[in-house]
Parts: C-alpha cells; sequence; structure tokens
C-alpha cells in the first residue's frame, strides 16, 4: 500500500480493507485494557486495603485514588506529544511508528512487574511511582501510535476508524476490570490472594499481541524526507507556541478535557458510589459495579460505529451535542436515584455520550489537525486523555472530601454529588465546542465519496 497517495485534504487516498482497519485500532485495545483495569478495579482496591486506609467509607478514600492516577500524569503530559512529534520524523526500516511502539510495549511489561509487587505488598507510594512509570511507557508508545488514523485513513473511511477506535477503547475498559474483577473473585473463592497478580499477566500479554499485530498488519513507512533538526531539536518542536495560532484545535482540546474529565467519573468511582449510597458492602460493590461497567459499555459500543459514521453525514458538531445531552441525562439520574435499576439506566445514558463522544471527537480532530505533523498534534490532543482520568478522580476525591470531610456532610450526599459535578463538567465541555469551526469540506468530501461509492 502507498500511504503518499494523498487527497486534496492531506488524507491517503486509498481505502483500506476492514482487516486492516480493524488492526490499527488493535493497540488501543491494549491501552485502555491496562488503564481500564488500573483505575476501576486495582487502584481502588489497593486504597481501601488494609495497608493504606482500611476502609471505603475513609473520607480520604477520593482523595487518595486521585492522588495515585496523578502521580504519573505529568509524564504522560510530557511524553506523548513529545515522542509524537520524534515519530513524525524519523526513518526507520521498520517505519516512523513501530519501533516506538515495539520499546513503549517492552517497558509498559518491566513496569507492571513493579506495580505487582508493590500491590501484593500493599505500599501505597510505590505503587504511585509503579503507575508514574506505566504512564511513561505507555505514552511513549502512545504519542507514535496515534498518528496512523490520519497517517493512513483515507476520508471516506474516518468514521469507521474512528468509531472503532472508540469501540476498541469502550472494550477495553469492560476487559480491563473484567480481568481484574475475575482474578479478584477467583482469589476470594479460592483463599489463594497471589491470585489477584494474575491480572497483571493478563493485561501485559494482551499488550504483546495487540503490538504484534500492530506491527505483522499494520503498513508504516519511513519520514518522507531526512528531518534536520536533532532528536533533541525534534523533542523541543513539540511545544512550539504556533500550536496555539490554531484556534479550533485550542477549542477542541478545552472541550475534550471537560468532556472526558466528566465521563471517567464512573469508572474511576463506581466501586466506592454503590458502598456508599446504595448501602452495598464491599463483598457486594465489586460484583455489581461489573454490570454497571457492562451496561456502560454496551450502550457505548451500539453507539460508538453508528455515531461516528452519522457524523460523516450531517457534520461531527451536532452528534457531539446530541451525545453530551445524553451525559448529562445519565449523571443527573445517578445524582438523584437510590435504586440500583435506575443507576443502570443512567449508566446506558452515560455509555451513549461515552461511546459516540469517543469515535466522533477523535474524527473531528483528525479532520483539524495538520496532516504532516499528525503524530505531533495528535499527542498534543491527547493530553485531555491523559489529563482527564486524573483530573476527574482528583476534583472528585476533593469534593468528596470538602462535602463529607470539612462540611460533615453525610458520604451519601457527598457522592451523589461527584455525579452533578459530571453532568455540569460535560455542560461546560458542550459550551467550549460551540468554538470549535467544522471544517464542511472534510465533511462534504467523505459524504460525496461514499455516495459515489454506493452508485
Amino acid at each position: 500500500m502507498n500511504v503518499d497517495e494523498r487527497d486534496e485534504f492531506g488524507r491517503p487516498s486509498l481505502p483500506l480493507s476492514w482487516w486492516r482497519l480493524l488492526a490499527v485500532t488493535a493497540y488501543w485495545l491494549a491501552i485502555t485494557v491496562l488503564w481500564g483495569a488500573m483505575t476501576f478495579t486495582i487502584i481502588p482496591r489497593l486504597v481501601e486495603s488494609a495497608g493504606v486506609l482500611g476502609r471505603s467509607d475513609h473520607p480520604l478514600v477520593g482523595l487518595a485514588i486521585g492522588v495515585i492516577t496523578t502521580g504519573g500524569v505529568i509524564i504522560a503530559i510530557l511524553v506523548q506529544p513529545t515522542m509524537g512529534a520524534i515519530s513524525d520524523h524519523t526513518r526507520s526500516r521498520m517505519g516512523r511508528r513501530k519501533p516506538y511502539i515495539v520499546a513503549g510495549t517492552f517497558m509498559d511489561l518491566a513496569f507492571l512487574t513493579f506495580a505487582a509487587w508493590a500491590f501484593w505488598n500493599q505500599t501505597y507510594w510505590p505503587f504511585v511511582v509503579a503507575v508514574a512509570l506505566l504512564q511513561f511507557s505507555s505514552n511513549f508508545a502512545q504519542g507514535p501510535y496515534q498518528g496512523y488514523v490520519p497517517d493512513l485513513v483515507p476520508s471516506r473511511q474516518v468514521g469507521a476508524a474512528s468509531g472503532l477506535l472508540g469501540a476498541a477503547n469502550i472494550l477495553g475498559n469492560v476487559v480491563g476490570p473484567g480481568i481484574a474483577i475475575a482474578f479478584v473473585a477467583l482469589a476470594s473463592a479460592t483463599g489463594n490472594d497471589a491470585l489477584v497478580l494474575g491480572t497483571f499477566v493478563a493485561v501485559g500479554i494482551i499488550e504483546l499481541v495487540t503490538m504484534a499485530i500492530t506491527v505483522i498488519w499494520v503498513p508504516d513507512q519511513p519520514a518522507p524526507t531526512p528531518s534536520p533538526l536533532t532528536l533533541g531539536q525534534r523533542a523541543r518542536a513539540a511545544w512550539g507556541t504556533d500550536i496555539l495560532a490554531q484556534r479550533d484545535f485550542v477549542w477542541i482540546m478545552v472541550s475534550r478535557l471537560l468532556v472526558l474529565t466528566g465521563l471517567v467519573t464512573l469508572q474511576a468511582f463506581a466501586y466506592v458510589y454503590l458502598q456508599n449510597v446504595l448501602g452495598m458492602s464491599s463483598d457486594e460493590a465489586g460484583p455489581a459495579s461489573f454490570p454497571l461497567l457492562l451496561a456502560t459499555a454496551g450502550a457505548a459500543l451500539i453507539a460508538a460505529v453508528p455515531g461516528a459514521q452519522i457524523s460523516n453525514r450531517i457534520g461531527r458538531k451536532p452528534v457531539l451535542f446530541v451525545a453530551i445531552g445524553s451525559g448529562v441525562v445519565g449523571g443527573l439520574l445517578l445524582a438523584v436515584t437510590g435504586s440500583y435499576q435506575l443507576v443502570i439506566v443512567g449508566a446506558v445514558f452515560i455509555g451513549i455520550c461515552s461511546g459516540v463522544f469517543l469515535g466522533v471527537d477523535w474524527a473531528l480532530m483528525t479532520d483539524i489537525i495538520p496532516k504532516a505533523e499528525s503524530g505531533r498534534y495528535m499527542g498534543i490532543s491527547n493530553i485531555a486523555v491523559a489529563g482527564a482520568g486524573p483530573l476527574g478522580t482528583t476534583v472528585g476525591g476533593l469534593l468528596t472530601f470538602l462535602l463529607g470531610g470539612v462540611l460533615a456532610m453525610s458520604a451519601d450526599i457527598a457522592w451523589r454529588g461527584v455525579f452533578v459535578l459530571l453532568a455540569i463538567e460535560l455542560v461546560l465541555g458542550a459550551l467550549a465546542l460551540r468554538k470549535v469551526t467544522e471544517p464542511r469540506r472534510a465533511g462534504q468530501a467523505a459524504t460525496e465519496a461514499e455516495g459515489a461509492a454506493g452508485l
């Protein structure tokens, strides 16, 4: 495949097979499995363990979860755009993206081993360090990897590719926690606590398999021309202030950060929410949180690809506004209900928002960015993704500490307040999105190409 044949919008002109589209999105599954397992199950379980805080209703639980996920966020924010920019100009025989994906994966395996040791020994601060190192290695690979959609996907397939990336993100957020919950349940049933460490082994295997798919089946080429810049100059160029002149890019970054900060709330706090709002025990909340996650992910998976495809025809922003509205409804429902069944319904609304947003926002971002620097811009854009988890858990943790610890309100009110905050963050994200001018011609080109293909 010659990826240098490009259309007037800077995208490749040759279509990819469905198998190639799936291969392009495979490694995203590994990334979300890793952080899904960590965020939804492993980190909360460590924080409430006897070696750390000792109970789930401690006022510092939310803040401790926020700190442990925030530990590596600065590293992630610095590493991902820098590596994306470096990869834009790499002239390796493997291509410009693959060397970093391979190296990042093997670093992940080493740091996963360290995280497993810290988790087993219930040591809080070493685990914070392990998460920070995992942020470094994961983003070392992820920055270059994100350049693949602008590199390889033609205009008429952007909706499908972006929807598949959204679906992989959602699926990873089911598979990751599902693996962790399964190993925790197996350890409880057998009395063998060492089985919990199987989570780290399973995550490592998934990373190796998806990395192999990427290396073997995804086409890649060296940068078309040698760069006159040194490695250090290329790294510094990632942070050039010229990006601030890209007004639409800046506003979509703000919108993405706000929306994803809200959406991470359910994943990060469902386990503790069920205990403090619905009165479940620790043993009940674990199994009950998984159907909640399945409802969210199922709705998101169903909505992701159709939402992205519809955005090809009617525009990205209208679809995004509808999705955000769905998330606001879901957040407010969780804030007021006392019924587990209605919590599931709220999770479905949040899932629709998540699935559509992840696919369509990605498509809008790839429409806007300069294609010659796709690694740099997609790396910068993912600062919002890297920052949303730690920001969401930290802000949510501070809110529960303020309401429950400082103002001495009940834990029930404190954790309901977190989901009011979710709705507010989504509304602010929609207001920021209004500032983005959607490149109309890119959407028109995709529609015209699809119409011509159907003749």
